[in-house]
């Protein structure tokens, strides 16, 4: 091997170092590969008086310069750790009898091999360069090029001073070979996305940009590094930032995002309201999970800042901008979920207009939920109707008649009487009606068929009230389907019954909710005490609730066994009872949205 090599080659603005870097799972080997003119402007060679460089000094500064990129060029561990460098072997250029002329140093070049141990097959290693020099015009360059054991396909990157990159190795699948055909490769990066959950940058700024029925979410993720660009995150320790630290930076971010990316709603530009910011680790690969405290690297951590901006009824036009721009964050890649419609944008310092605009076109709008009405009539109990007035018209002829029979009246005067208050009955046959319930008449019931039906649809009513999310807006249209003192607690409990607690608490989106299986009750089970129409009816349902951040959807079924007491009240069906049997949660299952 032999790096040492001589020529004319054109003279180079910056330093740039190539790292050639071989990953195995117990060793990383770095070939190092440097201009020699790099003695000069990193270690202070100066050339003597005769405008040629002292051969000894150039020999010994090669030595002292693989200890500064033994030093500047940083491997660091998932969990923050520098590893240590040995220097197994330093090439040395060639010098000629006649010395080097000065500026001439360009034209040769030296090698440098460093060996770091593992102690166990690394999932994730970062690398970083320092390599900065006081008076260099611009900041050296490394060039680097990594392959891991496995796989002859490299991954290279053209990396500046403090701006980590971070590279992830997968050692049950590592990457192909260069043999492998299309397909091969295509199938490969999918399963590759679906492991790192489509967060596969990770010195990338990710945005995703949420548009709802009821708010727009702007969730941002960004590396520690590429933030600490734009702030100052004071810390102890230069390489971690720990909790308490993290709770002063979490302020500096809410200011710093507050005064830059204006979004406006309806042409009204709107402040955020930050839900969550969250500090990460390279072991998290969910960043939807809510993270736990603990301190994390400047090279490798990551910081996840959730915005939402309320909204008054449903949004017709959002504009987002981004205008965050630096060195370190040139572009923002962003995916932009409009209700059932996905979107890619790019933001870059290149253009001149970072606004991604947004139309509401044909959504669907939350319909209206309307109650399940019914003719009272056909469930009223039959009555005798009881005329009071002719009631009395017809007790006087009684009693006329009877009075007739004992003191011998004249039988002309009696008939007379007799058809007087026919009459008169007749005429107030409909005066002052008195109905009594016909105590042997049965109630009309509640056929299975329609008590299926009836409650199917306030079964349905329940859970859709909660596509709102505005308080009240639920209370009214739960107050479509239930009654009474039920109505709070109902309401109480399916918001519990959402929170999904690996997300903080969040109320999870109800997906879809399944009747399993239901039946009304047997008359002798029927609760209804209250005189009104009424059936019972028990239930088995599945309940399936989302919860979705980063492009990342978190999934729960929640499955329920109740009994119902149904009754009309005026001319609704209305919920009026509810026993809880059986509830059981089950876990909440991870997916990824495509786009």
């Amino acid at each position: 091997m032999s790096w040492a090599t001589t020529g004319n080659e054109a003279s180079h603005p910056v330093s740039v170092v190539e790292a050639d870097i071989y990953v195995t799972q117990f060793k990383v080997t770095v070939k190092l590969k440097a201009f020699a003119e790099d003695l000069e402007l990193l270690q202070g060679v100066e050339a003597l008086n005769d405008g040629f460089y002292d051969s000894e000094e150039l020999l010994d500064a090669t030595n002292d310069h693989a200890n500064y990129l033994a030093e500047r060029i940083e491997l660091i561990t998932a969990d923050g750790l520098k590893l240590p460098a040995k220097i197994v072997e330093i090439i040395h250029f060639d010098i000629p009898e006649e010395g080097i002329r000065q500026g001439q140093l360009m034209n040769y070049t030296m090698g440098f091999v460093l060996e770091y141990d593992l102690e166990e097959p690394p999932e994730f290693i970062t690398i970083n360069q320092r390599m900065v020099a006081e008076d260099m015009l611009l900041p050296s360059e490394l060039k680097v090029i990594l392959k891991q054991a496995g796989s002859d396909q490299p991954f290279m990157k053209m990396m500046k001073p403090d701006q980590p990159e971070t590279f992830r190795f997968d050692w049950d699948d590592p990457a192909l070979t260069s043999d492998a055909s299309d397909e091969d490769w295509e199938s490969w990066f999918e399963k590759q996305r679906e492991k790192t959950l489509g967060i596969q940058s990770y010195s990338s700024v990710y945005s995703f940009i949420y548009i709802t029925h009821y708010e727009v979410r702007h969730e941002v993720l960004i590396p520690l590094a590429s933030l600490a660009s734009f702030l100052e995150l004071n810390r102890a320790d230069p390489g971690f930032l720990d909790t308490e630290e993290q709770d002063v930076a979490a302020e500096k971010i809410k200011a710093f995002f507050s005064s830059g990316n204006p979004v406006e709603i309806d042409g009204v530009v709107v402040q955020p309201k930050f839900d969550r910011i969250d500090f990460y680790g390279l072991d998290l690969r969910d960043f939807a999970v809510q993270a736990e405290r603990r301190k994390v690297s400047m090279a490798n951590g990551r910081v996840g800042v959730i915005m939402s901006y309320s909204t008054k009824g449903m949004p017709t036009s959002v504009s987002v901008t981004w205008n965050l721009f630096n060195d370190a964050v040139k572009s923002v890649d962003s995916v932009v979920f409009a209700f059932d419609d996905i979107q890619k944008t790019e933001f870059t310092m290149f253009l001149t207009d970072n606004t991604f605009e947004w139309q509401a076109t044909d959504m669907a709008r939350i319909a209206p939920i309307a109650g399940v009405t019914t003719d009272a009539e056909k469930y009223a109990v039959p009555v005798i109707k009881v005329p009071l007035v002719s009631l009395v018209f017809g007790m006087v002829m009684l009693g006329w008649l009877g009075c007739c029979l004992f003191c011998r009246c004249s039988w002309i005067n009696a008939l007379l009487v007799v058809v007087l208050c026919l009459l008169a009955g007749l005429l107030t046959w409909n005066y002052q009606v008195w109905e009594l319930k016909n105590p042997f008449a049965a109630r009309p019931k509640v056929s299975p068929e329609q008590a299926s039906q009836v409650f199917t649809q306030l079964h349905k009513n329940i859970f859709r009230a909660f596509d709102y999310r505005n308080e009240e807006e639920i209370y009214n249209a739960l107050a479509q389907s239930v009654d009474g003192e039920l109505l709070r607690d109902l309401y109480l409990k399916i918001i519990e019954s959402l929170k999904v607690k690996e997300q903080g608490g969040a109320v999870s989106n109800i997906r879809e909710v399944k009747i399993v299986a239901g039946s009304a009750l047997a008359p002798d089970q029927d609760s209804g005490l209250s005189g009104r129409p009424s059936f019972g009816f028990r239930s088995q349902w599945d309940l399936v609730g989302t919860v979705e951040h980063w492009g990342h959807i978190h999934e729960r079924t929640n499955q329920y066994d109740a009994r119902f007491q149904v009754e009309l009240i005026d001319d609704q069906w209305k919920i009026t009872a509810m026993q809880v049997l059986d509830e059981s949660q089950g876990p909440v299952k991870t997916s990824l949205r495509k786009f």
